[in-house]
């Protein structure tokens, strides 16, 4: 049967889109570009670079403070999935995942929505520099002389999901139009509709804990 070329062409597309591809080639950080705030150091000093490729695994320092995020930005609609683990002890391990970043701003904060990896706290959902949950009212309004302002936070629904130190975590996170889901070690921790459709990068935090991270796929959504 010859498919005519029009629905050809829709069903190559909504083909390609559903296959999942690697962000990270275990080689180096091509596809990556990094961003660090040298005002916001998290009170340690580290011999290495605060981004750099070890055994197959992307690792940061967690210092200076700042992001290492994909040079694509039109990740809009996307299912991402990446293991963490905090590789060196830190006196507050903390980072994050960053989706829909569409600004970088002048400081470690951008302005994207993040997947909280902050000891204790992982699988939380930010919605940093003014970015909306829902309905959720911010820490204060956004002022972007203020980088700790203008953020809000949907709380995880379970506890105590997080592995052990120097354990490997599952991540998930699915974006579609207005509702974002996250899973950590296979369970739901985050559901909520409510935040702002649009395209953007992807980020790794770098806020103060030593972390690595290693197979990162994304699938794109039609």
């Amino acid at each position: 049967m010859k498919i005519p070329t029009m629905l050809a062409c829709v069903f190559a597309a909504v083909v390609l889109n559903a296959v999942e591809f690697s962000l990270f080639n275990g080689k180096d950080l091509v596809g990556w570009c990094s961003f660090s705030d040298y005002n916001a150091t998290g009170g340690y000093s580290a011999p290495e670079s605060t981004w750099f490729v070890s055994e197959g695994k992307i690792r940061s320092t967690g210092t200076p403070f700042g992001y290492l995020k994909t040079t694509r930005n039109d990740f809009k609609n996307f299912k991402l999935r990446l293991k963490y683990r905090w590789w060196r002890k830190t006196a507050a391990p903390n980072s994050g995942v960053f989706v829909r970043m569409d600004s970088d701003g002048v400081t470690f904060i951008p302005r994207c929505y993040e997947n909280q990896l902050c000891l204790g706290k992982a699988g939380d959902l930010l919605g940093l520099s003014g970015m909306p949950i829902a309905n959720l009212s911010p820490n204060a309004p956004f002022n972007a002389a203020n980088p700790l302002s203008g953020i809000t936070v949907f709380e995880r629904k379970n506890k105590n999901i997080e592995k052990p130190f120097g354990e490997w975590n599952d991540l998930e996170v699915e974006v579609n139009g207005r509702t974002l889901v996250n899973r950590l070690n296979g369970v739901e921790q985050c559901r909520v509709n409510g935040i702002v459709e649009k395209a953007g990068a992807i980020g790794l935090q770098s806020e103060g804990g030593a972390i690595e991270f290693k197979d990162i796929f994304v699938e794109c959504l039609p």
